[in-house]
């Protein structure tokens, strides 16, 4: 009896498993892979490049007086074989010449892919 009880639990687990593995389990019929994204519009970027400002004021990483300072160029541009969005502010009352000029890098999809003083 035991032996019927342990060949019966070793074929359903190798069933269940072989199942599982060919991606019938349940039946519902859908990918588990991501969904493509759609490109987003200027205004949009728009939106993530200054909520980027916000998150870095935050964060320490830039002077508060950049919150007041609005979206003075946007362009889409291409680096290596990617478009993606160049969103620059220019803030005045920074003393460093170098550093009046921020650019946030926006890919086509919505992400922030860099952030720097010089635009390259």
């Amino acid at each position: 009896m035991k032996k019927l009880i342990k060949v019966t639990l070793i074929t359903l687990t190798i069933g269940f498993s072989a199942s599982y593995a060919s991606g019938i389990h349940g039946g519902h019929g859908h990918s588990h892979s991501a969904p493509i994204k759609a490109e987003i519009n200027k205004t949009r970027v728009q939106e993530i490049a200054t909520q980027e400002v916000k998150r870095l004021i935050i964060n320490k990483k830039i002077d508060s007086s950049w919150s007041a300072i609005p979206i003075s160029n946007i362009k889409k541009t291409k680096y290596n074989y990617n478009n993606e969005w160049v969103v620059s502010f220019e803030n005045s009352k920074i003393k460093e010449k170098d550093k009046q000029t921020l650019y946030i890098f926006v890919s086509n999809y919505g992400k922030i892919t860099g952030t720097n003083y010089t635009g390259k």
